[in-house]
């Protein structure tokens, strides 16, 4: 027969054990819900935020639309467009570069946001190193356009006007540093004329103004007002890129009414946070690149006047580095010049 120490001996065996179970059994999920968001093996499992650096209405805000309806239809999650304007794109570059490195804030980026800002400041304010290439999706370039009031029918003849009335006469464009505003700025310095620029907290109320005839003249990607301009409210000039486009293949370019070379292209992509897990980053990529590869993507996104483009992390991330210091020589070309 055992003693009543035995019998507390073992009762208290039984008990740890059982505490151990339990303890276990609560850990479980615990462990397993960390082991499988260190793979990324259940991601996504809520929403995801895209950022974006600009206003509603504008190209950038119909791009990341049609992004938000790939990546909802191929991961099953709802995916929301949030947007930040504002200081040229830096508000909604800081955001994302604080967001926690998880898959679930990610940046729509553009070269205005991504090239032109750190190229125009202190070096040292780069924030291009604090995000992780996901994908460049689609190029474009810019649409120089004339409300048909002002009897402006071409390139030319916008630069014969430009030098009858210097000074005087006024282009609109989606803010100071923008890609748009560099064209422009960069198109009038080879002509060796001068404009009056009249900056916009993004496309949309700058749009608006040209169709009233309140500024004549407009320097926007060609995506945010085709329809305008398909319908005749506005008269296309020229583009900045180096070839036409699929979509509008009578609008010539910059480059071929006299000023060769001329090439200002505007890009669009995804990017992470630094320390994205590299599973995360795969899966958007892979993600992306099979939706862009779809007949219906790409005629989306030609008739917004963008350029299909699908390239990897790592091409990305040399584009990205390569347009930095291109456009911090276009800027220093720019810097003294009267806008």
């Amino acid at each position: 027969m055992r003693s009543r120490r035995q019998r507390g001996m073992r009762r208290s065996d039984c008990d740890c054990a059982r505490r151990s179970l339990l303890a276990a059994a609560l850990a479980a999920p615990w462990l397993a819900c960390a082991a499988r968001a260190a793979s990324g093996g259940t991601y996504p499992d809520r929403p995801i935020v895209l950022v974006l650096p600009s206003p509603i209405g504008g190209t950038s805000d119909l791009f990341a639309r049609l992004v938000e309806s790939w990546l909802k239809q191929a991961l099953g999650q709802p995916v929301v467009v949030e947007a930040k304007p504002g200081a040229a794109g830096r508000i909604a570059v800081d955001h994302v570069a604080a967001a926690a490195p998880d898959g679930y804030t990610l940046l729509v980026a553009n070269n205005g946001a991504n090239a032109i800002l750190p190229a125009g400041s202190d070096p040292r304010a780069d924030k291009t190193k604090q995000f992780a290439p996901i994908t460049m999706l689609a190029r474009l370039p810019i649409l120089v356009a004339a409300s048909p009031s002002t009897g402006i029918d071409s390139l030319q003849a916008l630069i014969a006007r430009a030098r009858s009335e210097p000074g005087s006469l006024e282009y609109a464009s989606g803010g100071i540093g923008s890609t748009s505003h560099t064209a422009a700025a960069l198109l009038f310095q080879r002509a060796q004329v001068r404009l009056v620029h009249i900056p916009y907290v993004g496309t949309a109320a700058a749009v608006k103004d040209v169709l009233s005839g309140t500024v004549p003249i407009l320097f926007t990607h060609l995506g945010t007002v085709a329809s305008l301009v398909r319908a005749g409210r506005l008269r296309a000039l020229a583009v900045t890129g180096s070839r036409r486009m699929v979509d509008f293949p009578e609008i010539p370019t910059v480059a071929e009414l006299g000023y060769p070379g001329f090439d200002i292209t505007t890009w669009h992509g995804l990017v992470a946070p630094i320390g994205t897990p590299q599973e995360i980053i795969v899966r958007l990529h892979d993600t992306l690149v099979r939706a862009v590869a779809r007949p219906e993507a790409r005629a989306q996104l030609i008739a917004l006047g963008m350029e299909p483009v699908a390239s990897t992390p790592e091409d990305f991330a040399k584009a990205i580095a390569e347009d930095v210091r291109n456009w911090a020589e276009v800027l220093q070309t720019m810097r003294n010049e009267p806008q």
